[in-house]
């Protein structure tokens, strides 16, 4: 999840109401959640219940969003088969996902790049 400081607040809530809710509607038990802006922050695995009540967001600085991609990519403990699911405002650099994976971004807005995996908007 891109917590970069382009990022309002409004959109972070959005981000992790993403995450928790399509985690309750595909019964998934934790979903891992990594903040990133110019760093990586590995938050682990988290309830879904976790993220909606109050999370403390990491980062709030630039956006450079392989470091996350790539600690999922190369971690253990993470399903080698398990999806990536990017959320960003589309202010971020080209990135290389080697997994099935999706976007999330708002309403209105582009991804620099061509992207490999779908594309879901939110409002």
């Amino acid at each position: 999840m891109d917590t970069s400081g382009s990022m309002d607040k409004k959109l972070l809530a959005k981000a992790l109401g993403s995450i928790a809710s399509y985690s309750l509607a595909r019964d998934v038990y934790a979903a891992r959640v990594i903040f990133c802006d110019a760093a990586a922050y590995d938050q682990g695995f988290m309830k879904p219940e976790d993220i909606l009540e109050s999370v403390k967001v990491k980062g709030r600085g630039g956006t450079i969003l392989q470091p996350g991609i790539d600690l999922l990519q190369g971690t253990e403990d993470f399903p080698k088969s398990g999806p990536i699911l990017i959320i960003t405002d589309g202010y971020c650099d080209k990135l290389n996902v080697k997994r099935d994976h999706a976007y999330i971004i708002p309403k209105g807005q582009h991804l620099p790049f061509v992207p490999k995996g779908p594309v879901f908007r939110m409002d």
